[in-house]
């Protein structure tokens, strides 16, 4: 097989169908705001947490790591993050899938034809 005949791994068809498009969207959004969330976690924290307060000091992220673990548990950093995930599958879900449609719609990657609520008809 030539490389030209491959299909690029980062693109669905354009003949997949929605649900697909749905699912990857979600699945994406999903692992993505699992990764992110400790991280955020940690920002609001040393956010609300001021000097001049008698409450632990946050000096940066890989002491807020450690500090976070041994005095709470690991698995604190991921507190609330069930919350986060149920509005981020569904919103990335919608956010994918109105992309890939709207691509579709607009011409997507084929530049040999132009479709007409492109070219602004």
């Amino acid at each position: 097989m030539t490389i030209s005949n491959d299909i690029d791994y980062e693109e669905l068809s354009e003949n997949e169908p929605m649900y697909m498009h749905l699912a990857a969207g979600a699945a994406a959004g999903i692992m993505e705001h699992t990764i992110v969330y400790p991280f955020d976690s940690i920002k609001t924290r040393m956010q609300i947490v001021s000097k001049g307060q008698s409450m632990v000091i946050y000096d940066g992220v890989i002491n807020s790591i450690k500090l976070i673990s041994t005095t709470e548990g690991f698995k604190a950093l991921w507190r609330g993050v069930a919350s986060v995930c149920i509005g981020a599958g569904p919103a990335h879900a919608l956010y994918f899938a109105s992309y890939e449609k709207a691509k579709t719609m607009l011409g997507g990657s084929d530049d040999s034809k132009m479709k007409p609520i492109a070219a602004g008809k």
